[in-house]
C-alpha cells in the first residue's frame, strides 16, 4: 500500500516550492471553450422590447441614449431573425461556418499548448523528485514539446472515441423516435418512446461507468507515455500493468482526490465572490483587449455577410477572450489545483512502480 499522507504532503511542497510549475498550470487551466426595418416589427415583439425598455415599471421613465440605441439595434437586427428566420438562412450559414472555424482554430491552438504543458509538468515533477533540480520555462517546455505530448493527445483521442460513438448512437435512436412518432402509428410511437428512454438511461449509465473508470486509468496511461517514453499501445499496456499491480491504492487515491476536489470546489465558489473587486479592475482591460480580435473578425465577416452577421461573428470571438481575461485570478488558482492534482498522480505512479519493482522475484522450485 502506498503512503497517502506522504504523497499529499509532498505534492503540496512541490506546489509551493516549484514556482515554475504555476506557469504551466496556468497554461493548462486556460486551455482546459442588416436586419429589416423597425416599422414591420413595431406591432410585434419589437414593440414589446421597445416598450419595456422605454417604460419599464415606471410610465414616466425616460431611457438614456445608450438604452435607446440598444433598443433600436435589437429591433433592427435581432427581432427580424426571430420573426423571419427563413429570410436570413445565408446569414445563419455564415455564422455556423465562422463558429466552426473559430472552434477548430482555438481547439488546435489549445491542443498545441495543453499537451506539451501536461507532459512538461509530469516530467518536471518526476525530475524534481529524482534529482531535486528545478528547471526554467525553456527547459520545461523542451521536456513537453516532443512525441510524448503527441502520444498523450492520441491517448485522449482513443479514450474519447467511444464517447463520440455513444453520442451518434443516441442521435440515431432519437431519429428513430421522431420517424416513428410522425408516422401515424400511435402504438409504434409509444413503443419507440419507451425503448428510446430505456436505452437512453442504460447508455448514460454505461457511459458514466466508462468515464469514471477511464478517467482513473488515464492518469497511468499518460504517465507511462510521459515518464517512460513508451509508444501509444505500450503506454496503454504499461499503464494498465502499473494500475493492476496496486489497484486498491489507486482507487483509494482516486477517492481521496474526489474529496479534495469537492473541498476545492467549495473554496473556489467562495473565492469567486471574494475576487469581485479584481473583476471590476480587469473589466475595462478585458473589454479593450478582447475588442481587437472581435473587431478584426467582425470586419472580415462584414465582407461576406450582412451587418448583423458581422456583429454576431465578432461577438463569438470577443466573448471568450473577454471572459478569459476577466477571470484571470480564478484561472491562476485553478492552475494551482491542476498542478497539485498532477503532482499527486505522478508521485502515485512513481510509488506504485517502486512497490512493483521491490517485490521479490519468485524463483521456481527445483523439481529435482
Amino acid at each position: 500500500m502506498i503512503n497517502f499522507g506522504k504523497i499529499l504532503k509532498r505534492s503540496w511542497h512541490n506546489l509551493w516550492n516549484y514556482r515554475m510549475l504555476w506557469v504551466f498550470g496556468f497554461l493548462l487551466a486556460v486551455t482546459g471553450a442588416g436586419g429589416g426595418s423597425s416599422g414591420n416589427a413595431g406591432s410585434g415583439s419589437s414593440y414589446q422590447f421597445r416598450n419595456s425598455v422605454s417604460n419599464g415599471s415606471n410610465p414616466n421613465f425616460q431611457p438614456g441614449p445608450f438604452l435607446r440605441s440598444l433598443s433600436d439595434w435589437f429591433n433592427q437586427h435581432v427581432i427580424p431573425l426571430i420573426e423571419q428566420p427563413d429570410q436570413h438562412v445565408a446569414g445563419f450559414i455564415w455564422i455556423g461556418i465562422a463558429v466552426l472555424f473559430f472552434i477548430l482554430v482555438v481547439g488546435l491552438i489549445a491542443a498545441l499548448i495543453r499537451y506539451p504543458s501536461e507532459a512538461a509538468v509530469i516530467r518536471m515533477v518526476d525530475e524534481y523528485e529524482q534529482t531535486g533540480t528545478k528547471t526554467g520555462f525553456k527547459q520545461g517546455w523542451k521536456l513537453g514539446w516532443n512525441r510524448r505530448a503527441f502520444r498523450i493527445w492520441v491517448i485522449d483521442l482513443v479514450i474519447g472515441l467511444p464517447v463520440f460513438l455513444f453520442i451518434l448512437l443516441l442521435l440515431g435512436l432519437g431519429l428513430v423516435f421522431i420517424l416513428s412518432a410522425t408516422g401515424g402509428n400511435s402504438a409504434l410511437a409509444v413503443g419507440a418512446t419507451i425503448t428510446t428512454i430505456a436505452c437512453g438511461f442504460l447508455f448514460i449509465l454505461v457511459l458514466a461507468v466508462f468515464l469514471v473508470f477511464f478517467s482513473l486509468l488515464r492518469h497511468f496511461f499518460v504517465r507511462a507515455a510521459a515518464l517512460e517514453g513508451t509508444g501509444i499501445g505500450e503506454s496503454f499496456r504499461r499503464g494498465w500493468a502499473v494500475f493492476k499491480g496496486n489497484w486498491k491504492s489507486a482507487a483509494l487515491m482516486w477517492l481521496v482526490m474526489i474529496g479534495i476536489g469537492i473541498g476545492y470546489g467549495i473554496i473556489g465558489l467562495v473565492l469567486f465572490f471574494l475576487l469581485i473587486p479584481a473583476y471590476i479592475v480587469l473589466f475595462l482591460p478585458a473589454v479593450l483587449i478582447a475588442a481587437v480580435p472581435g473587431l478584426i473578425t467582425g470586419g472580415v465577416a462584414a465582407l461576406f455577410g450582412a451587418g448583423w452577421v458581422a456583429w454576431i461573428v465578432g461577438g463569438v470571438v470577443f466573448l471568450p477572450v473577454f471572459l478569459s481575461i476577466l477571470f484571470v485570478p480564478l484561472t491562476v488558482i485553478n492552475g494551482g489545483y491542476i498542478i497539485y492534482s498532477s503532482s499527486v498522480w505522478t508521485l502515485t505512479y512513481r510509488e506504485i512502480k517502486a512497490l512493483e519493482e521491490a517485490k521479490p522475484v519468485e524463483i521456481p522450485a527445483d523439481p529435482s
